[in-house]
């Protein structure tokens, strides 16, 4: 518990440090942001593969690095939300592509893998299943990574015809990032002191109904915080009433609490199904880096998806 805490704490001044660096720029945010991505997807790359789900772990790597290069071109160049859905889907293809023509090219060091790990496939069919799988850790978790890159220059994207400013965008980061860790933090204490019915026993056995609903009490509770804090700037005020309402508000904390339990639960089923306990080592007393951000990247998908509804 005594290193859980520590890591935990370091976790916190890590996010401190990150958060107020966008006070200068946000790239520095977006730095911290890439590299999660990328040893979070070598993570879920290395769990498929005790699935024996083949992949490209390089290229899986590789990929949050290419998108934000992409993203910093769109962002500078002022694209419109269509764009950008372009560039994802045109990198997906271009990923699948490389990836199967690799491993055919590659033959002999995929016999090698072919044959170390007993696989009855034939090349070709090997060559697409992995191509395929590469391109699934492609959207889980490096596109749910990528919208933490588009919240945090939400301000500047041309998406809608809403002047918002007035750090809407870091009203919408740190909800994200206070309500997933509200979320966890009261899941964990009152499902700990109550224990009670289990809310998945075959996924994940350690969780429990009244730990789910401590953590949706969490969720909606640090939603209002958030905005509670927020409104001291009554520019702040004017412009989020001129967008929406505070319902907004309890629906960021109700329905963002119950997407990061959900994935938690998809990430605690990847890993039961590949038998591993926790993805990584990195965090001591936490596991790897989708062990801790398991919930955010979800809960930030559908706060962007959100907001773009709103507006």
């Amino acid at each position: 518990m005594k290193t859980r805490v520590l890591t935990a704490t370091y976790i916190v001044i890590a996010l401190v440090i990150a958060f107020l660096s966008r006070l200068l720029t946000p790239y520095i945010f977006d730095i911290l942001v890439g590299a999660l991505a990328i040893m979070g997807a070598v993570e879920v790359g290395r769990v498929f593969e005790r699935s024996r789900q083949f992949n490209n772990i390089y290229l899986v790597g590789s990929f949050a690095a290419v998108l934000y290069v992409g993203f910093v071109f769109a962002f500078t160049n002022n694209w419109v939300w269509q764009y950008y859905l372009l560039l994802i889907l045109a990198l997906m293809l271009a990923y699948f592509i490389i990836t199967f023509m690799l491993t055919l090219a590659l033959k002999k060091q995929t016999m090698r893998e072919i044959s170390k790990y007993q696989v009855t496939d034939k090349i070709v069919l090997y060559a697409l299943k992995k191509a395929i799988n590469t391109s699934v850790i492609v959207v889980y978790p490096t596109l749910l990574f990528a919208t933490l890159f588009i919240l945090n220059h939400f301000n500047s994207l041309s998406i809608s015809n809403q002047v918002l400013g007035v750090g809407f965008d870091y009203y919408i980061l740190i909800t994200v990032f206070l309500v997933t860790t509200m979320t966890d933090t009261l899941a964990m204490l009152i499902g700990s002191a109550i224990k009670g019915p289990k809310l998945c026993p075959r996924i994940s056995p350690n969780k429990t109904i009244s730990g789910a609903v401590g953590g949706l009490f969490g969720g909606v509770l640090s939603a209002f915080i958030v905005y509670l804090l927020f409104s001291i700037n009554k520019d702040f005020v004017t412009v989020f009433n001129s967008v929406t309402s505070l319902w907004t508000v309890a629906a960021f904390g109700v329905f963002g609490s119950i997407i990061s339990q959900c994935g938690d639960i998809f990430a605690s089923w990847l890993k039961r199904r590949a038998r591993v306990k926790d993805y990584g080592t990195i965090f001591p007393g936490h596991g790897g880096v989708m062990d801790r951000v398991d919930g955010l990247i979800f809960n930030s998908a559908f706060m962007l998806i959100y907001i773009l509804i709103l507006l």
